[in-house]
């Protein structure tokens, strides 16, 4: 990785971030801030919300426990429809 990176910004403090991007910074600590920073400041960064990533953990599982015939259990298991599972299952082949 660069070392541009890893080259701290020298006194920088949280009252130096804008008071908009507190949170964030607050939230991931001043360093991985800074990282960020580095990494993507002055682009649009879009973060996916918490289901969205829970439903690719579940449907990577789901795709896991797929034993080829099994979308009625897996469908009562995940608590979709036997075509939202068939759908899940196809999409990744």
């Amino acid at each position: 990785m660069n070392t541009l990176y890893h080259t701290p910004l020298r006194g920088v403090t949280l009252e130096d971030i804008p008071e908009e991007y507190r949170d964030i910074a607050e939230t991931v600590g001043l360093e991985a801030y800074l990282t960020l920073s580095v990494l993507c400041g002055g682009q649009n960064l879009y973060i996916p919300k918490r289901e969205a990533l829970e439903r690719q953990a579940r449907n990577r599982e789901i795709r896991a426990h797929f034993n080829g015939g099994n979308y009625r259990a897996l469908a009562a298991q995940y608590r979709l429809s036997e075509r939202q599972i068939r759908k899940i299952i196809h999409l990744a082949y």
